[in-house]
């Protein structure tokens, strides 16, 4: 009888996954279990924020932090590597069995991945007092009525010809009065 590799949740010491994800490829080769753990998955996704003067900064956020998942075949040999592999403090297990992550579970983490292919955030809210930096109203502070962290931009009402005008601008156009 042949088995079938299952994907399993670990957990692991607080921002060590990608660390843990390495040792684990390190050991299965080492200890020729490369038909018995197959693949390392730590659920991450991009988020990018906007800094001063626009610049975007990209970096791996983790969607489940403390956790990744093995898919593996297991035997005495390949779960022994798993738990005791450096920073590895947990595996869902019943019994002394581990249990495998059902397919439902794995295709929701998916599915939430994709959705969050790309995360924004910005260091803007509703209500903050800002400059605008490059426009000929830059003499004033201007309050925040609305950001949208998806397209970047901010909008605000500033009194034109003594009238109040909204206006939309981008996050490299405004900066947080401090």
């Amino acid at each position: 009888m042949k088995l079938r590799p299952e994907w399993y949740v670990i957990q692991v010491i607080s921002w060590t996954e990608e660390n843990v994800k390495q040792s684990l490829f390190q050991r299965r080769e080492s200890l020729w279990m490369e038909d018995y753990i197959l693949d390392v998955f730590v659920p991450t996704h991009e988020v990018v924020s906007v800094r001063a003067w626009g610049k975007e900064v990209k970096k791996s956020k983790n969607i489940l932090p403390w956790y990744i998942l093995v898919q593996m075949i297991v035997t005495n040999e390949s779960w022994y590597i798993v738990r005791n592999t450096p920073n590895v403090t947990w595996f869902l297990w019943a019994w002394n069995i581990p249990v495998p992550v059902s397919g439902e579970e794995l295709e929701k983490l998916k599915w939430k991945i994709k959705e969050n292919a790309v995360e924004y955030s910005s260091k803007f809210t509703v209500w903050d007092e800002v400059y605008i930096t490059d426009w000929t109203f830059s003499w004033n502070e201007w309050i925040l009525s609305e950001v949208n962290e998806k397209k970047w931009t901010v909008k605000m009402t500033i009194n034109l010809l003594w009238r109040d005008t909204p206006v939309e601008l981008e996050f490299s156009q405004v900066k947080i009065k401090n």
